[in-house]
């Protein structure tokens, strides 16, 4: 009886000497059913004539991101965390990771804006004065201005009969606007914000220790970042999509942008004389009339190979034949 009363004991201890004491999920903080209008399309069919969005790609820049994350009180949260000698690695983060959002949804043309003194630099090698690069530089919709305002990590923990539970929270959130270059105007800003979670389980006694994944604060920052990206796309699709003419030949009309941008052949495309443009004593800003409508264009085929350099060739359906002066509207 003595020897069977040790047996249970002994089982136990060989059972959580086997057991995996260091269990880790990382749960991805990225909304589970994001809008459809920020998903990448794999390729120029991917928007189908079925789909309910279009999404025309806009010219778009990122001008600057900084971080104003500031310490909680909390000792949850570490200044360390948040920050780093430069007080800006979470700025350059965000900007860097704001970019590859937007590259990757396929539905702007992004231009580089961060780091134009050093494609400027990179132009001088090419043989280029500082004026041809200039002179080379393209225009936008809209500068993306924007701050890392909240960033840090928490831990709950739960302690069992043989085991601890763990759970490491990081928590990220940016604000950014849309910045009219033309004007200054900062015509719409937003917020978005993701945590991201790490789930950690150790048996009570053996070797237990806690574990930070570095990489938790990025998925946040990441997630967030993604967050926000959603609304800038929904915002930047109440605008008009307009281009301009390039040419007319041979009774065809040839415009600039194409099916990289959203254009798809039987596409109607109006024709618009610009309004006016008249100072605004109240607001001091510049006030353009209504276009008015002269006439309508229909989208026959595509030429280029990339978003920059593509064109559309267009018949006229009605109206006078469009000049370089005119604006051509989706």
């Amino acid at each position: 009886m003595p020897r069977l009363s040790i047996v249970p004991p002994l089982l136990l201890l060989l059972c959580a000497g086997c057991a995996s004491y260091d269990k880790r999920e990382i749960v991805d903080a990225r909304a589970s059913a994001p809008n459809p209008a920020a998903q990448a399309p794999t390729n120029l069919s991917a928007a189908s004539p079925t789909s309910s969005v279009r999404i025309l790609k806009r010219k778009v820049a990122v001008a600057r991101f900084t971080n104003e994350a500031k310490a909680a009180s909390s000792s949850l949260f570490g200044e360390a965390y948040n920050r780093d000698p430069n007080f800006d690695r979470l700025g350059k983060q965000a900007a860097d990771m704001l970019s590859t959002e937007l590259t990757r949804s396929g539905k702007f043309i992004v231009l580089e804006r961060i780091d134009l003194g050093k494609l400027e630099a990179e132009s001088e090698l090419m043989g280029l004065s500082r004026d041809q690069f200039r002179q080379s530089l393209v225009g936008v919709d809209a500068l993306i201005f924007g701050s890392v305002a909240e960033f840090g990590r928490k831990d709950v923990g739960e302690v069992q009969m043989f085991s601890r539970s763990r759970q490491q929270i990081a928590h990220a959130k940016v604000n950014a606007r849309l910045v009219d270059p033309r004007t200054g105007h900062a015509f719409f800003s937003d917020d978005g914000a993701a945590d991201a979670t790490l789930e950690q389980s150790t048996i009570l006694g053996l070797g237990d220790r806690a574990t930070f994944d570095s990489t938790l604060g990025d998925k946040a920052l990441s997630a967030a970042v993604v967050n926000l990206l959603d609304k800038f796309i929904n915002k930047l699709s109440d605008k008009p999509w307009t281009t301009n003419v390039l040419t007319v030949e041979g009774g065809n009309v040839v415009i600039s942008g194409g099916a990289r941008q959203g254009l798809r052949t039987g596409d109607h495309l109006k024709v618009m004389v610009p309004g006016k443009v008249i100072k605004s004593p109240q607001t001091g800003f510049n006030i353009q009339l209504p276009p008015t409508q002269v006439g309508e264009l229909e989208v026959l085929s595509f030429f280029g190979d990339s978003d920059v350099n593509e064109g559309s060739i267009c018949k006229v359906l009605s109206g006078q034949t469009p000049t370089t002066d005119h604006v051509i509207q989706f």
